[in-house]
């Protein structure tokens, strides 16, 4: 054989094994490939995570306890009310109840007509309405119990009055501090209740509520103030300087 021939044999033979060493390499990279492709999740709607509808609504997504719910629920029902600011911030006998002028002193669950009101009431019906207590009976018993706590010299009362004690900001405030959390790390989650100092005297003059409608930047509040005149949800949680900040325990 001439040496061409056994040129050209060899080159056979290289050739021969190039392409099967490729082939071993080939199979190799596709084991590993698939092994890999099974242990990974695959995006099956099982596995992808779907926000629930009011983090859609809001924008954000916050751990909500079912009370906080509860709070946000009854306050949604009071914003559908447009109740109107009451202008006079008057004494009223609280003839009330669920909707109804019953033509006398209603205790408890007695409220005014629930067509007007002040930023207090929202705090009021919306507990009331999302089932979580009946502030008005609330404050008169730890009054009764703990009349010391609240600032009665500054009304000049001389004796609880289930009238108006739960409809003034202080004597809520003092509340709220006494059975609900305080939380100190500075961030609101819907159903918190906020006090602010509007005129930042020392004295609270104005509450709402943390809503489940994020801005992009922060939860707006619902709130019942004379500007716009009735019950809005508005961006105004740090629009006025924050003397208070609750939120109701597990």
């Amino acid at each position: 054989m001439t040496s061409e021939g056994n040129i050209s044999i060899l080159n056979r033979s290289c050739i021969h094994k190039f392409f099967s060493v490729r082939k071993i390499i080939i199979s190799i990279f596709l084991n590993v490939f698939i092994l890999l492709s099974c242990n990974k999740k695959s995006d099956t709607a099982e596995n992808l995570t779907v926000p629930e509808p009011d983090s859609l609504k809001s924008g954000k997504v916050t751990e909500q306890s079912l009370l906080q719910r509860k709070i946000i629920e009854g306050a949604e029902k009071n914003l559908s009310e447009q109740t109107e600011y009451d202008m006079t911030m008057g004494y009223y006998v609280l003839t009330f109840k669920n909707g109804k002028d019953m033509g006398k002193k209603v205790y408890p669950e007695g409220d005014l007509d629930p067509a007007v009101g002040v930023c207090t009431d929202v705090i009021i019906r919306s507990l009331r309405y999302g089932g979580i207590c009946d502030l008005q009976k609330e404050l008169h018993e730890d009054i009764i119990s703990a009349r010391q706590n609240y600032p009665f010299s500054r009304w000049g009362n001389k004796k609880p009055d289930t009238n108006i004690d739960h409809r003034r900001v202080m004597n809520l405030e003092v509340w709220f501090s006494r059975y609900w959390d305080s939380p100190g790390n500075g961030e609101f989650i819907p159903g918190d209740i906020v006090v602010w100092d509007m005129d930042q005297d020392g004295a609270s003059d104005h509450i709402g509520i943390v809503s489940d409608n994020f801005t992009g930047q922060r939860y707006k509040v619902i709130h019942n103030h004379p500007d716009p005149g009735h019950i809005a949800e508005e961006d105004k949680l740090f629009h006025w300087e924050i003397s208070g900040h609750y939120r109701i325990r597990n």
